[in-house]
């Protein structure tokens, strides 16, 4: 195909890190190279709706993705480019109303017909429950806050994807791929159950076709050529069987697999993601509309520009060179790719079944055991070596093809400055009054049950914030919700070997500042409840001072921390100074995330016993090291 033909899928890259300006000049970048798509990352801050200055935001800002805290921030993170010609994906959830209501706000002061944008909120609350961790309002607020944007959305937005129902963390929190398809579609289908009592049959069944979703594609290539068809030919029959709705597509985007990239020969990971890109776009009837691919860095850091770059190439290399649209589907008549997607249908639709008779809260412990179930088995199959893993517990010379590189640091302390200045003066030249009014009405619209995102867009227009549209809210449903970690029935029947205690042990086990991804403290919490060792879990979006005040409390022999977002420099720091103040120096701290090889130093300096990274896939040795650490205390 020629470059001038139009694509047989968008190309995305998924970008936003430090203010808004930063993130407006890497969208122009990525535009300016031929993609035609803008994939925004928020940072943790704005996903859990804090404000930049909120203390709860220290060492958090611009961290993972771009701080948005009011329509000043949304202005300049497009500055240049106007809403009515892209289509704009945004990874958000817990504040996807507000979010949604500020692009609406932005796309109206550019006199953009609001009827006819496009793009997407990802809106799924349930993968955060169970397998990311970003939710902030209880279960069930949670599902009235994401139907009232999908409500809102099918009116004034009809163009817009409301909701993308993910299967993509599932996967990487331990679903098969049956399991992934079944939890995606359960959830939607739970998304339309609620909504359907609010709306006409004509208006129904307009939104129906307008659920996206937001899939994984893997490497095991024959297996997932056959996920892909099973979750094309599986939606249009729920939405025909279960709501008489026909017509429906598929529409998806996806996300190759990133559990699987490695810190070690990290060269690998680049054949590893041009080959997982390959099953979401091969099956010609059933290809994602969209694909966005990662930094093959990922285990280390955020990518540079030029790993963007690279992953940019990687498909365009795949879309003009390999002539794969210019065929029919590859695989229709194929024996084994039919029976392996009639397999996938059966147990997907089995798990969309369960998923309906329990309810949307009940479905979220359900859901979760399953995955740390999965989770772990995959682990120990790792381990045993019946699951090849190329340099991890296979092959384990390193290639050196790359020189050693720092990867790219989002968290600019000037960047940091400038988004605090200015959050300061965008409140010192809003007027008060119409902020307060638009809090109020915010408010009886909880109350009463009617749409928030009227309110919010009001809020929005008026120069309100995202950490005061979140604590509105709050004020009515009682505050934020913190989930169980749901680990003792795993922890029963994981099939992992690891050293026993030979003595009692507590360990405090946190996830420090606003990061939610649990799959590594799930793995560490089951591997040592396995030890012997009791477990202490403090749960989510704990700030040092929390953690040491369990540890305190507890008595606890070992404190072990989780990031994944950067700060963990920060959080040492802070953990090292209440561990002072509370007389506690000989509990030894362990912490575990993606840390730089060259953060290791300042980590032990500042009285971090033991750090862990991907690179560190043996959960014996992990927990070995942490009964030694404790036998010497």
């Amino acid at each position: 195909m020629r470059v001038s033909d139009r694509p047989p899928w968008i190309i995305r890259t998924y970008a936003g890190f430090g203010d808004a300006e930063a993130t407006n000049a890497r969208f122009r970048s990525n535009l300016q190279r031929g993609q035609r798509g803008l994939s925004v990352a928020f940072d943790l801050p704005t996903q859990n709706g804090y404000d930049s200055d909120d203390p709860m935001s220290a060492g958090e800002v611009g961290g993972t993705g771009v701080a948005v805290c009011h329509l000043g921030d949304m202005e300049r993170l497009f500055e240049g480019i106007p809403l009515a010609e892209i289509n704009t994906s945004m990874t958000i959830n817990a504040t996807a109303p507000w979010l949604y209501a500020l692009y609406l706000a932005l796309a109206e002061k550019q006199g953009a017909e609001v009827a006819a944008l496009r793009g997407t909120t990802q809106n799924d609350l349930m993968k955060e429950f169970v397998a990311r961790g970003t939710y902030i309002f209880d279960p069930e607020t949670s599902l009235r806050l994401s139907t009232d944007l999908i409500v809102y959305a099918a009116e004034h937005t009809p163009r817009f994807n409301p909701v993308n129902a993910c299967g993509y963390h599932y996967m990487e929190s331990g679903a098969s791929p049956a399991q992934e398809i079944g939890f995606a579609f359960g959830n939607a289908i739970l998304l339309l159950d609620a909504i359907r009592p609010r709306l006409d049959e004509a208006t129904f069944a307009r939104i129906v076709p307008r659920i996206s979703f937001f899939v994984n594609s893997g490497i095991e290539l024959v297996p997932e050529i056959a996920k892909f068809r099973a979750y094309a030919r599986l939606w249009p029959a729920l939405c025909q069987e279960r709501y008489g709705v026909s017509g429906v597509r598929f529409r998806a985007g996806c996300q190759v697999r990133s559990l699987t990239l490695t810190e070690t020969q990290p060269e690998l990971n680049i054949v590893r993601i041009a080959y997982e890109a390959l099953p979401a776009v091969l099956s010609a009837g059933a290809r994602v509309g969209a694909l966005q691919l990662p930094g093959f860095r990922e285990a280390l850091g955020l990518p540079t520009e030029a790993e963007q770059t690279l992953a940019l190439r990687t498909q365009q290399v795949l879309m003009y060179e390999t002539g794969i649209s210019d065929f029919g589907d590859l695989f229709d008549g194929s024996t084994v790719v039919e029976a392996l997607t009639q397999d996938l249908e059966a147990e997907a639709r089995r798990l969309v079944t369960e998923m309906v008779r329990l309810g949307y809260a009940g479905a979220l412990p359900w859901v979760s055991r399953e995955l740390t179930e999965g989770l772990v088995a995959w682990r120990a199959r790792v381990a045993r070596g019946e699951q090849v893993w190329v340099g991890v517990n296979a092959f384990p010379q390193e290639i050196g093809l790359l020189p050693e590189e720092e990867t790219e640091t989002a968290q600019d302390a000037s960047a940091v400055e400038r988004q605090l200045e200015r959050l300061a003066a965008w409140r010192r030249r809003r007027e008060q009054a119409a902020v307060d009014r638009a809090r109020r009405d915010l408010e009886v619209a909880v109350r009463s049950g009617a749409n928030v995102v009227p309110p919010s867009i009001e809020l929005a227009r008026a120069g309100g914030t995202t950490g005061e549209w979140t604590d509105t809210i709050a004020s009515v449903v009682g505050g934020r919700y913190d989930a169980p970690l749901g680990i003792e029935e795993a922890a029963r029947r994981a099939p992992i070997e690891v050293p026993r205690a030979d003595r009692p042990v507590r360990i405090v086990l946190a996830k420090a500042g606003l990061d939610g991804h649990v799959n590594a403290v799930k793995l560490l919490a089951v591997a040592c409840a396995k030890a012997g060792m009791e477990v202490v879990y403090t749960g989510l979006k704990q700030t040092p001072a929390s953690i040491v005040a369990t540890a305190a409390e507890e008595d606890a022999d070992l404190i072990g921390i989780s990031s994944l977002s950067g700060a963990h420099l920060w959080i040492a720091e802070a953990v090292a100074r209440e561990k002072a103040a509370r007389g506690l120096d000989d509990v030894p701290v362990v912490m575990g995330g993606i840390i730089p090889e060259r953060d290791r130093e300042a980590l032990g300096a500042l009285g971090v016993a033991a750090v862990f990274t991907p690179r560190d896939t043996d959960l014996g040795a992990i927990v070995g090291r942490i009964l030694d650490l404790a036998r010497r205390r």
